[in-house]
């Protein structure tokens, strides 16, 4: 018995997997801007981003899980002050204004 056609001919969009690794993002879109953040002009790899894969610019590591963050990445808890990663912090945007806390805090708040 041969085997059942495609229905979708060739209007059906290739599917395929694809890993997107630091090479793929260093010669993508903003590549140039990408490996200056993230290597240094020796080559040697820098200490990254858990969130965002950009340099570290500071010691900010995540009060619960302690993954290196950038300063753009930082979330501050408005219940303790702790430092909490994208992961590990819940964002309330009910308010006015949005009020983040770190999982301790959201744990306690529920």
């Amino acid at each position: 018995m041969p085997k059942r056609g495609c229905p979708f001919a060739d209007a059906a969009p290739l599917q395929l997997k694809v890993r997107v690794g630091q090479r793929e993002l260093s010669r993508g879109v903003c590549g140039d801007q990408h490996s200056r953040e993230v290597f240094d002009p020796s080559g040697a790899a820098t200490r990254a981003c858990s969130s965002c894969v950009r340099a570290v610019d500071g010691k900010a590591a995540c009060g619960q899980c302690e993954r290196a963050l950038c300063g753009r990445c930082v979330h501050v808890c408005s219940s303790c002050g702790g430092v909490a990663c994208a992961l590990c912090a819940l964002v309330d945007c009910g308010d006015v204004h949005e009020s983040v806390l770190c999982a301790s805090c959201a744990m306690f708040e529920a």
